[in-house]
């Protein structure tokens, strides 16, 4: 009797953690956006990254990659691009500066790899030349995949004019 005491309330919290488990998968994969992708065959969009934690930026680069296989859940084709601004640019270089690389090494490898993972996926990317001026990385540092433009506003708004829509990733 003191033995089946012992194993009664640890085998419960088992069986109520298995049975949550198993019931929001299930209810994870009865949902749906066929509202709001009502007709869509194509969807454009631009990821506008502006993030100034590399922690943070890696949690949406690996979102970016979940909504590619959300839109393709929906029968949507996805093209996606992502243009890095501002402190961004410090995460997505070979060589990030001594600070950066003492605090954030593991992250940064994971972010390279994400990054490596979503180019291969066939999301494009660009760089602000601007920032990456203003915060000192050189552009033939930039991971594979990342193209450095001129402007990353104008990226912006370029794409916007050619029917991308804007996802803003800000602080």
């Amino acid at each position: 009797m003191l033995i089946h005491r012992f194993f009664a309330a640890p085998l419960q919290i088992l069986l109520v953690f298995l049975l949550g488990f198993f019931s929001q998968q299930v209810y994870a994969e009865n949902l749906n956006n066929k509202e709001a992708m009502n007709g869509l065959k194509t969807m454009h969009v631009i990821y506008d990254i502006r993030k100034s934690n590399p922690k943070a930026m890696l949690v949406y680069l690996k979102g970016i990659e979940s909504n590619r296989q959300n839109l393709i859940k929906e029968g949507v084709e996805p093209h996606q691009r992502i243009i890095f601004i501002a402190s961004a640019v410090k995460f997505i270089t070979t060589k990030p500066a001594e600070d950066v690389e003492l605090e954030y090494a593991p992250v940064l490898k994971n972010i390279a790899a994400q990054i490596e993972k979503l180019v291969s996926l066939g999301v494009k990317m660009e760089v602000c030349s601007a920032a990456t001026r203003a915060f000192n990385v050189d552009n033939d540092t930039l991971l594979p995949g990342i193209k450095a433009v001129r402007s990353g506003f104008l990226s912006v708004m370029g794409w916007q004019a050619q029917g991308y829509q804007l996802v803003p990733v800000y602080d």
